[in-house]
């Protein structure tokens, strides 16, 4: 199959090598020996990806388990000291609790109540004091043990309990000695049997206060160590995780992006019209089979171009014909909007869509209903108005007139100043001429009335009313005019009768002949005989009812 002759730019030099301005060939750099495992790794680049990712996040939730557990750890440790803490703040508030004993003790020993405060002020009494003050240390201890939970705390505070309760019997003495005013009995009590078991109680918080302080140091020093060490363990293994997920990334980044190059490249030689360009890639993923792919095209391209030649020149001959189509179109369009101008819509669009084989424009004769509608009042009117109101009024007359004469279907053959003459059944034939004829004459009254009922009430106007006839019967159909020149009309006794009866309907008047009469439904009332210039005297004819009478 014979190429195009810039194809022959790559072909193979005697030694079957590609020259050197093939952009795929520039880029042919080789893989790394682990980008080139996962290459030829035997599955899909989603599969690749998602065992990739999931390697990276397994390093990572090791990582993290390490460091969770280093942390977990680092918290055991905390917590002893936090609980070592609270441990030295109780003891200390015994020790405390032991000192203000001491003091109201002692003050009770040495209280003189005749000098100070008087025998009735017992209240800033030490012995007193000293005596709530006892209680309140029970109450104390009592407390501390309940909250710290420890085995040898309990029974430690227990025995503090016990010693504090056996200072009450001494209290109540001093207290009795102190109403007797026995200082000396007061200070034997004092230094003798209540100091001794304070200072007990004292010696062991204070020996427990020291033990727990060794405690926390030693404690303090193991989590510092640990602290250095977890970190070290901590960093390390980042580290690691780290390494091992960027080589993993940039294994499996190579072994898609550098085939996406020389793919890309080719590609590129192939846009420049080099269809002859192909592409190695050691992928056995969705990246081979698109490398596949590409040399199967370039290979199919060289073919394609001959037939893109045949479809060019066809496309010459389809443009060389065209014109005469965009002209033909332009006829039937500039035809339509001749049509429009005098037929309904959907009249027009049936003669364009037409075959030509009846022309619905031609010479005959057909059963038809005209309508013909006139102002009342308007020479009036005319004469006392304004010129701008006049022309005003007839727009507004065939405004609101137009669009109901066209949705039922009407053809309007001429325009009559303050009147219009309207075809129903022609130029296409109709079952329900006379029914749509009538129909229309309803809905234009009223709203004829709403539209010219502003122009009634302007100051010096006159009333205006519409009077409207329809006649149906046989007629001659065609056209009518010259070259420059045509109108759709209809000639015989139909226009001539609904004509007639027009000009003897009232403002607000529908008047129908017999013919008309026959072929609706409506509700009709007679009314005449007329004498009808050119048709006969005693004419009867009959009065529609509107609708808006309520009859």
């Amino acid at each position: 199959m014979p190429k195009p002759p810039f194809l022959f730019t790559l072909t193979c030099d005697k030694r079957g090598n590609v020259p050197q301005d093939n952009p795929s060939q520039k880029t042919a750099r080789p893989l790394n020996p682990l980008s080139r495992l996962v290459a030829r790794a035997g599955m899909s680049i989603r599969s690749k990806l998602l065992i990739a990712f999931l390697g990276i996040t397994l390093l990572m939730a090791g990582l993290a388990l390490f460091g969770l557990t280093a942390l977990q750890k680092a918290n055991e440790r905390t917590e002893a000291l936090i609980r070592h803490q609270e441990r030295l703040s109780a003891y200390s508030d015994i020790q405390g609790y032991m000192g203000d004993l001491v003091t109201f003790a002692l003050s009770a020993a040495a209280f003189d109540p005749n000098k100070e405060y008087g025998q009735s002020n017992l209240t800033r009494n030490p012995s007193a004091i000293f005596a709530s003050r006892v209680g309140a240390a029970e109450g104390d201890i009592a407390r501390i043990r309940r909250r710290l939970a420890d085995e040898e705390d309990t029974e430690r505070l227990t025995d503090f309990i016990a010693d504090i309760r056996g200072l009450r019997p001494h209290a109540s003495t001093i207290l009795e000695l102190r109403r007797a005013g026995d200082l000396e009995a007061i200070s034997n009590i004092v230094l003798e049997q209540v100091l001794p078991i304070i200072f007990s109680v004292r010696g062991q918080a204070y020996t427990t206060i020291q033990s727990i302080e060794k405690e926390m140091a030693q404690t303090a020093r193991i989590t510092a160590q640990a602290f250095l060490a977890s970190r070290q363990q901590v960093i390390a293994s980042a580290l690691i995780a780290i390494g091992l997920a960027l080589l993993t990334g940039f294994a499996m980044s190579s072994a898609l992006i550098w085939p996406v190059r020389r793919i890309g490249s080719t590609l590129q030689t192939i846009a420049l019209g080099k269809f002859n360009a192909q592409v190695a890639v050691p992928n056995r993923d969705e990246l081979g089979d698109l490398a596949a792919g590409v040399n199967s095209m370039s290979d199919q391209l060289g073919a394609l171009y001959e037939e893109v030649e045949a479809q060019k020149a066809e496309l010459q001959s389809w443009n060389a014909s065209l014109e005469g189509k965009v002209a033909k179109q332009v006829d039937e369009i500039e035809r339509t909007n001749r049509l429009r101008r005098f037929l309904p819509t959907q009249v027009a669009d049936l003669i364009v869509e037409g075959d030509g084989s009846d022309d619905p424009l031609g010479v005959r004769r057909g059963e038809i209903t005209v309508l013909f509608a006139d102002l009342r009042g308007f020479t009036s009117f005319s004469n006392a108005m304004p010129p701008k109101q006049v022309i005003g009024a007839l727009n507004a007359f065939h405004a609101s007139a137009g669009p109901i004469i066209d949705a039922h279907g009407g053809t309007i053959e001429r325009f009559l100043g303050d009147g219009v003459m309207v075809l129903f059944g022609a130029p296409v034939a109709m079952d329900d001429a006379a029914q749509r004829a009538l129909d229309t004459a309803l809905s234009m009254m009223d709203a004829v009335e709403a539209a010219l009922a502003a122009f009634a009430s302007a100051p010096g106007g006159a009333s205006m009313g519409l009077g409207i006839g329809i006649g149906s019967g046989v007629a001659t159909l065609g056209q009518i005019g010259f070259e420059g020149r045509q109108d759709y009309s209809a000639i015989g006794p139909a226009p001539n009768l609904a004509a007639r009866l027009c000009d003897k309907a009232a403002a607000g008047q529908i008047l129908v002949s017999h013919a008309t009469a026959w072929q609706v439904e409506n509700e009709l009332a007679p009314v005449g005989p007329f004498e009808l210039k050119g048709i006969g005297p005693d004419v009867t004819a009959f009065q529609a009812i509107r609708r808006a009478e309520g009859l």
